[in-house]
């Protein structure tokens, strides 16, 4: 599905505050993998999604997709098969445009300019309806005053409308109290599920990481120092995961909030 050969990514090359952040990483994600990937504040975890995405160009490497080389392709160019959420609840969507024209924006079906015929509203209340928010009632309200669960709930739906070959999720729960992120995740899993998409997510929660998904990455210092498929992770608990990156780093993992974001 794809393959990160040799992956570099250094901030602030060729000035006193240079850091190399993704350090010579390779990675085979396959088809259908759901990934938790954790580690601590500064590990590269973001930086890795950003470079999949393609918001970031690292300087070392290739990214390859479904057989493509896509390393120096456009953000935009890969967001057709690429979808991204991030922490904020507010990014990914018009603030100022209703639920229906973000959808319908997402789902390339119209544009705010273009009529949304009732076909795709059919369409639109019926995904909606699936998530349990009667947000399906709620087409031409204001995707700004909707709450944080809610929006990130819409984001999710407008990532994958059009089925992603990978979805990318940056702590897209981490903003929502503990309610809507259980709400979230537990969409998420449903989603990720019933489309069988190739997921990777970052996570701060440990507990999580160990919950969800068939694999978990753990990253230090730019590089992937754990590789648990679903029989492995499932053997461990929280305290486990903590002595695992001890043996595998040499360090300590502070545990404020985890740390792990």
């Amino acid at each position: 599905m794809i393959e990160i050969k040799q992956l570099k990514k250094i901030f602030n090359q060729g000035t006193i505050n240079e850091k190399t952040v993704i350090n010579n990483i390779d990675l085979t994600i396959n088809d259908g993998d759901f990934i938790s990937l954790i580690g601590a504040n500064g590990s590269g975890k973001s930086t890795l999604l950003n470079c999949i995405s393609g918001a970031l160009i690292p300087e070392q490497g290739n990214i390859i997709l479904d057989g493509k080389d896509i390393t120096l392709d456009s953000q935009h160019a890969r967001a057709h098969d690429i979808g991204h959420l991030f922490q904020d609840p507010m990014a990914g969507t018009a603030p100022h445009m209703s639920i229906e024209e973000n959808l319908a924006l997402a789902a390339k079906s119209g544009s705010w300019l273009a009529k949304i015929n009732e076909n795709d509203r059919n369409r639109f209340k019926k995904i909606l309806s699936e998530l349990n928010m009667d947000l399906e009632n709620k087409l031409q309200v204001e995707v700004g005053l909707l709450s944080g669960g809610m929006r990130q709930a819409l984001t999710l739906v407008m990532a994958t409308i059009n089925v992603p070959k990978l979805l990318l999720l940056d702590e897209h729960t981490a903003a929502l109290d503990p309610q809507s992120a259980d709400k979230i995740m537990q969409l998420t899993k449903d989603v990720v599920e019933k489309n069988n998409l190739t997921c990777m997510m970052v996570t701060h929660n440990m507990q999580s990481a160990l919950d969800y998904g068939n694999r978990l990455l753990m990253m230090h210092q730019g590089k992937i120092i754990i590789d648990l498929n679903k029989q492995e992770k499932e053997k461990l608990t929280v305290n486990d995961l903590r002595e695992l990156f001890k043996k595998n780093s040499d360090t300590e993992l502070s545990t404020d909030r985890m740390l792990l974001v």
